[in-house]
């Protein structure tokens, strides 16, 4: 690993999502997170809980359930489609759209913890993978500004989008990256450990 340039690490929190092999002697991780899961899990999770209701629905035009025999008796008036019974092709409908939920629910839930967002006193880090992981980072110097976005539903919920804006030959940066928790405090970090590098740089004219 090619030697980091900056100033000596004081204090500095243990790795617990970021690999800890990755960060260099004299650097130190300010905040590590990944995006929350009220951003990527709701959606999928309401969608789950419908689709399990109308599973129950479904099931329930075969039987006389108390409390949905009414519309039990209007699902059966339905035709029937090559030979299947309403009872059968409703439930079979709505058994694979709850898979199909049950799968992006999945995707969503791998995508949310295959993510880590790191701030260092040198880099800013974006680790990905689950078994293999791939890191991409912009250096602390290259790092030309930091914008956060919040909706007001976002601010309510304590999260938002970051936007590290980067000089141009960096592979990371002017990226969205959604869902951050506590938002605000990466935007001061960073600016902080920019400060920081920029005053020992100075220093040592």
């Amino acid at each position: 690993m090619a030697h980091l340039s900056g100033p000596p690490v004081v204090t500095g929190d243990s790795p617990r999502l970021l690999r800890a092999t990755y960060l260099a002697d004299s650097e130190g991780l300010l905040r590590e997170t990944r995006a929350t899961a009220l951003f990527y899990l709701p959606g999928p999770v309401l969608w789950l809980v419908v689709m399990l209701v109308v599973d129950w629905l479904a099931l329930g035009v075969g039987r006389s359930w108390a409390g949905i025999s009414r519309l039990s008796d209007q699902l059966r008036q339905l035709p029937s489609i090559a030979g299947y019974a309403p009872s059968s092709y409703l439930l079979l409908v709505s058994v694979l759209l709850t898979l199909v939920v049950l799968l992006w629910l999945l995707v969503r839930y791998l995508r949310w913890i295959s993510t880590v967002y790191a701030v260092t006193t040198h880099r800013v880090i974006i680790q990905k993978g689950i078994f293999s992981r791939g890191f991409d980072e912009i250096p602390i110097p290259q790092v030309r500004g930091v914008d956060v976005h919040q909706r007001v539903f976002q601010r309510l919920l304590g999260y938002g989008t970051v936007r590290v804006s980067s000089e141009e030959g960096s592979h990371l940066g002017n990226e969205d990256w959604e869902g951050i928790p506590k938002p605000f405090e990466f935007q001061r970090l960073i600016e902080a450990a920019n400060q920081s590098i920029t005053k020992t740089t100075g220093t040592g004219r």
